[in-house]
């Protein structure tokens, strides 16, 4: 803690001594303890490594963090297969994972970008071993899709509206705006790049050659009744089909991807003030 030459401002023990509390740059932790906020503490490179012993902190919890992104994904797996038979084309499903990537969103406030882009470079992976979710081509797709979440998320919110990893802004008007204004960047750029991802994995299912794919699938196109040669089995066909109606398959992708990281993007935002007073302990 920093010990400064100046008056301590007066608060109520009783009311606020046992909780995390700020006056004006003073911030009391709930032990008590004391400690001034400075420009400093808002810098980028807080979220990424500030000490030894946070350093400590921070592996270790990558552990905690991946065991758990992996269990949520193998539960995902349950149901996934109900999913898959609501797919695109060419036996691709819209990605709407929301558990495993949740928990690897919010561990970027715990133990910063490099380890959370592991465990999301990581973590998709692991669908391989549900037999029906794709090719390891189309999951290092989604590999990647995980990772650039992260850093785009990291870079809004920590580098551009300079968040601190271990202080909340003592105004609370401006901690309101700095904390939720980065989800105007954040959504609508990975709804972007995620439908930019679908369509690179239909296109590489449909033009493989490779008929490994479950043809009793009720995918969009044979939903709306557009004509393919995929009872054929000529895939080239529905992807032919998904340029002619490119407009169409873009508008549901990009939707569900707004919903999905919007969901991701919030609950973030609400929980990483929480995790602000774990950092400030480990820092």
């Amino acid at each position: 803690m920093e010990e400064k030459n100046h008056n301590i401002p007066e608060h109520d023990d009783v009311k606020e001594g046992k909780k995390d509390h700020y006056h004006d740059e003073h911030h009391f932790d709930s032990l008590g303890n004391h400690d001034d906020i400075n420009d400093e503490d808002f810098h980028w490179k807080n979220s990424i490594y500030t000490s030894r012993r946070n350093l400590t902190f921070r592996i270790t919890l990558t552990g905690v963090f991946l065991a758990l992104a992996i269990a949520l994904s193998a539960f995902e797996m349950l149901y996934e297969g109900f999913l898959e038979k609501m797919t695109i084309a060419g036996g691709v499903a819209i990605p709407f994972r929301i558990l495993d990537i949740l928990v690897i969103t919010l561990s970027l406030a715990a133990i910063g970008p490099v380890f959370s882009g592991i465990i999301a470079f990581i973590v998709p992976f692991i669908h391989l071993m549900d037999g029906h979710h794709g090719n390891a081509l189309t999951i290092l797709i989604d590999s990647l899709g995980y990772f650039v979440s992260i850093w785009v998320i990291w870079f809004s919110y920590y580098f551009i509206f300079r968040n601190s990893s271990i202080h909340k802004h003592p105004i609370k008007s401006v901690d309101r705006f700095k904390r939720w204004t980065p989800m105007a960047i954040y959504v609508p750029i990975m709804a972007i790049i995620y439908t930019l991802l679908v369509f690179a994995m239909i296109y590489i299912t449909t033009n493989s050659g490779h008929d490994d794919h479950d043809h009793d699938h009720l995918d969009l196109i044979s939903n709306l009744g557009i004509t393919t040669y995929h009872g054929d089995h000529e895939h080239s066909g529905e992807w032919s089909a998904v340029k002619e109606n490119l407009g169409l398959f873009i508008g549901v992708i990009s939707a569900v991807q707004i919903v999905r990281f919007s969901i991701c993007y919030a609950l973030f935002a609400l929980i990483e003030p929480q995790v602000k007073k774990i950092n400030h302990y480990y820092k």
